[in-house]
């Protein structure tokens, strides 16, 4: 084999693809750098995984190669991943409309697509997957004088690479202390060695990419020390518009964080960062271009998640579930954010979009902003992140009359229960907002007593029926606009300056009572329906959430501590897709019978 055209080509990178998916598991637990967030596999195997299977051959091999880069572009994940897609997007700069690929362009192609990978990164570190680029490049140069044909070409770098890949230990700090080699560079290497098979003919490039059928890997590295995490997100988005410039945007987006990547084009942008301030980095990229493809990881919680975990259950709900990181973070409870629409840009709920950002673009927006579910990808995601590291999984979800995202979790959640065996029960909670984060925090003080998964499963539609909503409203507008209430109700309250309580039914649904004229009156008699709730059955805890009315969430608490005798377990304000309806200074009692 002499040359490559666009048939031969795509099959050298789903070959190449094909070795690290078989390598995946391995790949995230020998993963340190930049953070040993235990995913270095899974990214760099889905961004591979979406450049084939996103993809088709033609003819053409420059043709080929374009449609490979932009479907890597779009399937970008991780830092290694993003690095990966940008390689494949400079080795496709270099061939253009190439019908076919000589091994002089393929070399040229290579040392190109060095070049634009070390461009994107604002710090690049020697020792790394970058570093393994760079070293296959030169061999490839040196191999070019001798081989004959692509195998001999690919083959003679092997041991290049492999000797390469032993030293990144002495060329990184991090690697040396944990006693690993590289994570992303190993990678490289496994996808080196899947294409030579494939151009040595042993090597079935024709079969279908499979990301859940992977060999186990071994045990996590003894990785307990947080304090090389300087910034919690790796967040990740896509821009698209017309003449970007990633120096550009490069300048823009640097002091929000670490690890800066800036991968793709002049159409086309992938966008990777460590940060403690996600929703900055959309806002500023907001004008740059249409941001699509928003990822947010919390890397500390995928840290403790992969080292630290404390419990053999995961407990697993949604932004939809409004309860304090704090007590998030204590349960190591996994929160799956929904998305909202906000004009053209869609943001994810609490990562990308805090509820006091979402107020200001509501009120300009020119359409009514919308909330939806997250992706079943999304949810698959989490539940084989999860699989891989606890016994079980427990998802609670908000009310599955209010939202499709308990269907998108359950459809996931069978499809990877056939593939691992684990045991993963998604259940309807019947709520929102606080009173789903009652039944959320219950669910996981019992996995931290040690209760079964069946016992607490057989507990949680008590707990449902035990936990209360309460929600002073100024007005029925978000409600109506957001579906959630009938447009007729909304009317009546309006022509009768009604200021409704509203809580839900049993089945989740939402149900209005209560014929106050005013929000003080609505209180006192949210305050009368608490208490006497407390006398009839003794109250377990409560919280109070609030939209945007710190001061009124304050005093209705005084209000309640003085009539119950206890304090509230917290008070937070509501998320940005429970805003969307509830709208702005609406108050709300939550509570849970013991």
């Amino acid at each position: 084999m002499h040359e490559l055209d666009g048939h031969q080509i795509y099959r050298v990178f789903r070959a190449g693809a094909r070795r690290v998916l078989g390598v995946r598991k391995e790949l995230d637990r020998i993963n340190v750098f930049p953070v040993p967030d235990g995913d270095t596999g899974t990214n760099l195997a889905a961004t591979l995984a979406s450049a084939v299977e996103s993809s088709r051959p033609t003819d053409s091999a420059g043709k080929t190669m374009e449609n490979i880069a932009d479907a890597a572009l779009a399937g970008a994940r991780g830092n290694s991943g993003v690095i990966f897609a940008q390689f494949i997007s400079g080795f496709y700069e270099a061939l253009t409309d190439a019908a076919t690929i000589s091994m002089e362009k393929f070399v040229a192609a290579v040392e190109n697509a060095y070049s634009r990978a070390r461009s994107a990164i604002s710090n690049p570190r020697d020792g790394t997957i970058l570093s393994l680029i760079g070293d296959w490049a030169a061999a490839l140069r040196a191999e070019l004088g001798r081989a004959r044909n692509f195998r001999e070409l690919l083959g003679g770098t092997l041991p290049a690479l492999h000797s390469s890949l032993a030293d990144t230990p002495n060329r990184l700090a991090e690697l040396k202390a944990a006693g690993v080699v590289d994570a992303g560079a190993s990678g490289f290497v496994a996808f080196v060695a899947g294409a030579h098979s494939y151009v040595e003919g042993g090597e079935d490039a024709d079969e279908a990419l499979d990301i859940s059928d992977l060999d186990p890997g071994g045990e996590a590295p003894d990785l307990h020390d947080l304090s090389e995490l300087r910034h919690r997100y790796c967040t990740e988005a896509l821009v698209v518009g017309r003449d970007l410039d990633p120096e550009s945007i490069r300048s823009e987006v640097s002091d929000l964080g670490d690890s800066l990547i800036v991968a793709g084009n002049r159409r086309k942008l992938r966008i990777h960062i460590h940060t403690d301030r996600p929703a900055d980095l959309i806002e500023r990229l907001s004008a740059r271009g249409d941001v699509l493809q928003q990822k947010v990881d919390d890397m500390k919680e995928q840290f403790l998640t992969a080292h630290v975990r404390k419990y053999p259950i995961a407990v697993v709900t949604d932004s939809g579930c409004d309860l304090p990181a704090a007590l998030l973070e204590e349960y190591q409870v996994h929160v799956v954010p929904l998305h909202i629409r906000v004009g053209e840009v869609e943001y994810l709920d609490r990562r990308t979009l805090s509820p006091e950002r979402f107020y200001e673009l509501a009120d300009r927006a020119p359409s009514f902003p919308k909330s939806s579910q997250p992706s079943g990808a999304v949810f698959l995601r989490t539940y084989r992140f999860l699989a891989e590291r606890y016994d079980s999984i427990i998802a609670v979800h908000l009310a599955g009359k209010l939202s499709g995202t308990l269907e998108a979790s359950r459809r996931a959640a069978e499809q990877v229960a056939a593939e691992t065996g684990k045991r993963i029960d998604v259940v309807d909670s019947r709520h929102l907002s606080g009173s789903l984060g009652l039944v959320v925090l219950r669910t996981a003080r019992a996995v931290a007593e040690g209760r079964s998964h069946d016992r607490i499963l057989a507990d949680l539609p008590a707990w449902s029926d035990k936990a209360d909503i309460l929600v002073s409203v100024r007005t029925l507008r978000y409600m109506v606009r957001g579906g959630r209430v009938s447009p007729l109700q909304g009317l009546a309250a309006k022509i009768l300056n009604l200021k409704p309580i509203v809580s839900l039914e049993r089945d989740g649904s939402s149900k209005l009572y209560g014929k106050a004229f005013s929000v003080e009156a609505n209180l006192k008699r949210i305050l009368d329906m608490t208490l006497a709730k407390h006398r009839s059955g003794k109250l377990r805890n409560y919280a109070v959430v609030h939209a945007h009315d710190p001061e009124g969430a304050q005093d209705l608490v005084r209000r309640l501590e003085a009539a119950l005798g206890f304090p509230p377990e917290y008070v937070m304000e509501i998320s940005s897709v429970i805003a969307l309806n509830a709208g702005r200074g609406a108050l709300a009692v939550v509570s849970m019978a013991e």
